[in-house]
C-alpha cells in the first residue's frame, strides 16, 4: 500500500530560516507578514510561537509566497499592498513602492503650506482630462475654496493622496505617463473614497496642464521624479532592479533630467506664492537647488531633512508672475 504524502509543515522559524538563505533582509518581519496573509492568522502569533504551523490547506499558497520572496520579489507586490502615510495602497509591478522616506516631503508640504493658504479655481474637463484655469482668488481659503495640488509622476497615487487625507478642501490632480500606474492610481482613489477631489490623469508630466493660462493657477506642485543615475540603476538591490518599473527610476545621466524639466516648466503653472516641492536622492540636494536659484521666478529654496538625516526634500517658493 502506498504511503500518503505528509502534508508540507510551515513553522516561522523554518520560514525565516529559508529566507535567510536566500539573503533576504528582514527575513524575520517578511516570513511573519507572509504567514499572515496566507493563514489569516495574526502576525504576532507566530512571532511568540516560532513552531506554530499554518493549516495544511494553506501550505501551497504560502509555498509560492516564499517562492517569490526568495527570489527577492518584493513583499509589497506578493501581498499587493504597502502602508504609506497611514493609508492600504494596492501595488502592482506597473509601480513603485512607496518608501517611508518620501513621507518627509507630505511633511514638508503640511509644514510650509498649512490650511491659511491663498488658492485659485479650477474646473475640470473630464472629457478631454484637461484642467482648464477659472479666476484667481486672492482671499484666503474659505470653506468652498478649493487648494489645487499637481502631483508629477504620481505612480500609485502615495503622495496625492496622502495630501487630500490631510487636506479636506484640496483638489488634487494625479498624473503618470504611464497607463499602468494610472490603473493603480485610480484604483487607490475609488478605494479611500477620494474620487470627487483627486483626478488621475495620463500624461507626460506637465502636458495635460498646457490650457492653464500663462498666469499660472496651481498652488502646489509635488513630485518624485525618476532620479536613480542611469548608470547605476543596475547596482541597486535585486528587489529593485529586476521588479520595479525603470522608467520610474532612471533620471538620466546624472540621474537631474526630471528635475530640470520640471524647474524649468514650474513657474509657468504656478501662482504667486505657490510653491514647488520635490523629493531628492541621496547627495542631490545642491545640485537641485542650484537648478531652482538659476531658474527665473522662484524665490529662495529651502531642504527638508529624512529621519535618517539626509537632504530628502527641496521646496521653493514661486515669486513674481509667470510668464509665457
Amino acid at each position: 500500500m502506498r504511503k500518503q504524502p505528509t502534508p508540507h509543515v510551515f513553522t516561522y522559524r523554518r520560514v525565516v530560516e529559508r529566507l535567510v538563505d536566500s539573503g533576504v533582509e528582514n527575513a524575520m518581519l517578511d516570513a511573519a507578514c507572509l504567514m499572515e496573509a496566507a493563514s489569516g492568522i495574526p502576525r504576532w502569533q507566530f512571532i511568540l510561537d516560532p513552531e506554530q504551523s499554518i493549516p495544511s490547506d494553506r501550505s501551497c499558497l504560502l509555498e509560492s509566497m516564499i517562492c517569490r520572496r526568495e527570489a527577492r520579489e518584493p513583499i509589497a507586490y506578493i501581498l499587493g499592498v504597502k502602508e504609506f502615510w497611514s493609508l492600504p495602497l494596492t501595488v502592482d509591478h506597473d509601480v513603485l513602492i512607496p518608501r517611508p522616506e518620501t513621507e518627509t516631503l507630505v511633511e514638508a508640504v503640511l509644514e510650509k503650506i498649512g490650511f491659511g493658504f491663498r488658492v485659485s479655481s479650477f474646473e475640470f474637463d473630464r472629457d478631454s482630462s484637461r484642467l482648464t484655469a477659472g479666476s484667481v482668488n486672492s482671499k484666503p481659503e474659505t470653506r468652498n475654496s478649493k487648494l489645487v495640488i499637481v502631483d508629477l509622476g504620481t505612480g500609485c497615487g502615495a503622495i496625492a493622496l496622502a495630501l487630500a487625507v490631510e487636506m479636506p478642501h484640496a483638489l488634487v490632480y494625479a498624473i503618470d505617463r504611464s497607463p499602468g500606474a494610472c490603473r493603480i492610481a485610480r484604483r487607490n482613489i475609488e478605494s479611500l473614497g477620494l474620487t470627487s477631489r483627486v483626478h488621475c490623469v495620463q500624461g507626460d508630466l506637465f502636458d495635460p496642464l498646457r490650457t492653464i493660462d500663462a498666469g499660472g493657477g496651481c498652488d502646489l506642485i509635488v513630485s518624485n521624479p525618476p532620479y536613480i543615475p542611469s548608470g547605476a540603476c543596475s547596482a541597486l538591490s535585486p528587489e529593485i532592479a529586476a521588479y520595479e518599473p525603470i522608467e520610474a527610476l532612471d533620471g538620466g545621466p546624472d540621474g537631474l533630467r526630471y528635475y530640470r524639466r520640471i524647474i524649468e516648466e514650474a513657474p509657468a503653472y504656478l501662482r504667486e506664492g505657490g510653491w514647488l516641492t520635490l523629493e531628492v536622492g541621496d547627495g542631490q540636494a545642491p545640485a537641485v537647488m542650484e537648478l531652482v536659484r538659476k531658474t527665473e521666478g522662484f524665490g529662495p529654496a529651502g531642504v527638508r531633512q529624512d529621519v535618517a538625516g539626509r537632504d530628502r526634500v527641496v521646496f521653493a517658493p514661486r515669486r513674481g508672475r509667470a510668464h509665457g
